[in-house]
C-alpha cells in the first residue's frame, strides 16, 4: 500500500490551493529540515521548494552534523526533482531555542499559491528523544515557549497580506497550529481555511467550544494513540492505518495512504476528564524530575509491547499492568495511585479502538 514517498512518486500534477491531506503531511515534515542558511527567517522572502531541496542536499553532503530520519534524506531527494511544487515558495524559517529539545519549536511558510500559504509548525526535533520532549508540554507549564512562538509567527505572516491561510503541524507542531489559530483575533480567523494536526496533543480547549471555528479543525493519529490518548478533541479525529508498532506509529513515513489520502481506520472521539485534566494537573504540581520518571514510564512499558494494532496492546494489557506494578515500586503511594487510575482510563479509551 502506498506511503507518503511513493505518493510523491505518483503524483506529478502541479499542486493547487486544495492541497490534499498527503500534500499537508509532505509539508508537515519541511521545518524540520535543517533549512537554515537556505530559507530565509524573513516571511517576504522565498526561495522555490526545488532549489531549497537541491541546495540541502549539497549541504548535507558535506557535513554530518545534521541528524535526519533516514526518510528524511529520501524526501528531501524526491523533493529536489519535483514537478508538483515546482512552483510552490518556501519562506520564514524560523526556529526558537535551536539548542534546548525542551523549548526547541519552528515554523514555515509555505507559499502554493499567489494568495494562498500554510503555516508550518514543528516542535523538537524528529528524534525519540525529541518525541518525549513534546510530550512535556502535557505536564510542565513552565514550557510555554511554543504557546507564545506560534501566535507570534502566525501574527507575522498574517500581517504580510490577508491571504487565505491552512495551519499544519506534526507532534508538538501540531499543538501549536490548534493553538495559535485558536487565539488568533478574529479578522485572522477569517483567513484561516483549515488547521490540520498529525498526532499532536491538545492540552486546552477555552477558544474552540464556543464558535464554528473548531469544523476547521482536523486531527489524524495512528491505531495507537499514544501521543493523544490525554487529549481532548472539540471534533471526532481521524484513526490512520501505521505499519509500525508501539511509539513508531509516530512516525508519519509509516502511515499508510490511498491515493492522496491517509487511510482511515475509522473516526473516534478523544476525551478523558481524568487523563485530560486531573492527571495533568496533578503532574503538573510534581517535580519536574518525578513527572517525567512517571510519564516515561508508561513510555517504555507501552513501547516493550510492540504492539501494532489495539487489539495486540489488549492482548499485552496483563503484562502492562504488571510491569508498571514492578516498575512503580519506588514511586509514592499517591503516584501509584494516580499511575493505576491512568491505566483504568486509557484501558477504556483503547477498548474504543479495537474495531480499527
Amino acid at each position: 500500500m502506498p506511503d507518503l514517498l511513493t505518493y510523491l512518486d505518483n503524483y506529478n500534477r502541479p499542486v493547487t490551493s486544495t492541497l490534499t491531506t498527503a500534500d499537508q503531511l509532505v509539508f508537515s515534515r519541511l521545518p524540520f529540515l535543517p533549512l537554515n542558511g537556505i530559507v530565509s527567517s524573513d516571511p517576504t522572502e522565498t526561495i522555490s521548494l526545488p532549489n531549497a531541496m537541491q541546495q540541502l542536499s549539497k549541504k548535507l553532503a558535506t557535513t554530518a552534523e545534521h541528524l535526519l530520519l533516514p526518510n528524511d534524506r529520501l524526501l528531501i531527494e524526491k523533493l529536489s526533482k519535483t514537478f508538483r511544487y515546482q512552483k510552490v515558495l518556501l519562506s520564514g524559517f524560523q526556529i526558537h531555542s535551536l539548542n534546548d529539545l525542551e523549548r526547541q519549536c519552528g515554523g514555515l511558510t509555505v507559499q502554493i499559491e499567489p494568495h494562498t500559504k500554510a503555516v508550518v509548525f514543528r516542535g523538537a526535533d524528529g528524534t525519540k528523544l525529541g518525541w518525549q520532549s513534546d510530550l512535556k508540554i502535557l505536564y510542565n507549564p513552565i514550557l510555554s515557549d511554543w504557546q507564545t512562538f506560534s501566535q507570534s509567527y502566525l501574527a507575522q505572516v498574517a500581517a504580510i497580506a490577508s491571504d487565505t491561510l491552512q495551519i499544519i503541524g506534526f507532534s508538538k507542531g501540531g499543538s501549536m497550529a490548534i493553538y495559535a489559530a485558536s487565539h488568533a483575533d478574529g479578522t485572522l480567523k477569517r483567513q484561516i481555511t483549515q488547521v490540520i494536526n498529525f498526532d499532536g496533543p491538545q492540552i486546552f480547549e477555552d477558544h474552540l467550544s464556543a464558535t464554528q471555528f473548531k469544523t476547521h479543525f482536523q486531527t489524524f493519529v495512528p491505531q495507537l494513540p499514544f501521543f493523544t490518548i490525554g487529549s481532548k478533541f472539540a471534533t471526532p479525529v481521524h484513526v490512520v492505518n501505521s505499519t509500525t508498532s508501539g511509539i513508531w506509529q509516530h512516525d508519519i513515513y509509516s502511515w499508510q495512504l490511498h491515493d492522496d489520502q491517509p487511510v482511515i481506520l475509522g473516526d473516534v472521539r478523544l476525551g478523558d476528564t481524568f487523563l485530560s485534566t486531573t492527571l495533568p494537573k496533578w503532574l503538573q504540581q510534581q517535580t519536574q524530575g518525578d513527572a517525567h520518571r512517571f510519564v516515561n514510564t508508561f513510555w517504555e512499558i507501552l513501547n516493550q509491547t510492540n504492539a501494532i494494532s489495539v487489539n495486540d496492546l489488549l492482548k499485552h494489557w496483563q503484562q502492562v499492568t504488571k510491569e508498571f506494578r514492578l516498575q512503580s515500586t519506588s514511586f509514592a503511594p499517591l503516584a501509584k495511585e494516580m499511575g493505576q487510575k491512568a491505566l483504568q482510563s486509557a484501558f477504556q479509551i483503547i477498548i474504543g479502538f479495537t474495531h480499527f
